[in-house]
């Protein structure tokens, strides 16, 4: 495991934005856009997808988007100029994150969901208006150097960091001399090793039998195969019941306050204590 932070930064909605339908780049007027939006979220308005900025040109300030602008537009219209926001929704994590164990929301002390689904977030809030309180993690596609993404829900528009504790992936096993990772069972590895030297030349012992060797052999192979296929399950997060307690990636709490309370129905007496 790991120990790391989430760095939000703060949203930026400066001057104007210019955007041509069909066309990735947007032109800032009255801006002072510079490199470290890249890889942050681009939006103008909530009836128009979620974009992610790929480049910036500092000097023209121009924004590059990484798909053309898609609308919508009034009719006629291929231009628009509007207010806009640039927030930080999506989040790596490195090349080595395997899944986050753990992840808190230090202004609102409470521990985030970490096993939220895009599935989820559409059917609750497909426009994304609900910003500014973090309290769920969301895995998205992976960004272009294959390195874990998620969904920070909702986008904080604050600056702030969230610590977090996660799983890695050991490095690949390469060279004789690598040494296995230390929770790598022994007897897994064993059973393979043995397999090979009971294939590996005929024995100077007179009792050695070919036969009995292979038919061994194969026999302590299958048992290598299963054990490791198990160990990948569980690696994986396919059979996460029998690895992990039951809950215990569950915030003992579920979210709510006035703000979810105005926005969702609820039951009498059951959001006495947000008001």
């Amino acid at each position: 495991m790991v120990k790391g932070q989430i760095i939000c930064p703060a949203s930026v909605s400066g001057g104007t934005a210019t955007v041509t339908l069909n066309s990735p780049a947007v032109q800032g007027n009255g801006t002072t856009w510079d490199q470290t939006l890249i890889g942050r979220q681009f939006r103008a308005g909530l009836n128009t997808p979620i974009y992610t900025i790929i480049g910036v040109d500092p000097f023209a300030q121009v924004l590059t988007l990484e798909l053309p602008w898609g609308g919508p537009m009034a009719p006629g219209q291929t231009t628009q100029t509007t207010g806009y926001y640039i927030v930080q929704m999506y989040y790596s994590f490195g090349p080595n994150i395997k899944y986050i164990k753990t992840c808190v929301n230090m202004i609102m002390g409470f521990k985030l969901w970490t096993n939220l689904t895009q599935d989820y977030l559409d059917n609750r809030d497909p426009w994304r208006i609900t910003v500014n309180f973090p309290w769920g993690l969301a895995p998205m596609p992976t960004d272009p150097n294959g390195n874990y993404l998620v969904e920070l829900w909702p986008a904080p528009f604050t600056q702030q960091a969230l610590p977090f504790l996660a799983y890695t992936q050991p490095a690949n096993l390469v060279n004789d001399n690598d040494s296995l990772p230390p929770y790598i069972r022994c007897d897994v590895v064993i059973k393979e090793a043995m397999a090979w030297a009971l294939r590996y030349k005929p024995k100077e012992n007179p009792g050695y039998d070919p036969q009995t060797a292979i038919a061994l052999a194969r026999e302590f192979h299958q048992e290598h195969l299963a054990l490791l296929a198990e160990m990948m399950n569980e690696d994986e997060n396919l059979y996460r019941t029998s690895s992990t307690i039951q809950g215990e990636d569950l915030p003992f709490y579920t979210p709510g306050g006035a703000l979810w309370s105005a926005q969702h129905a609820v039951m009498s007496g059951g959001a006495a204590n947000d008001w």
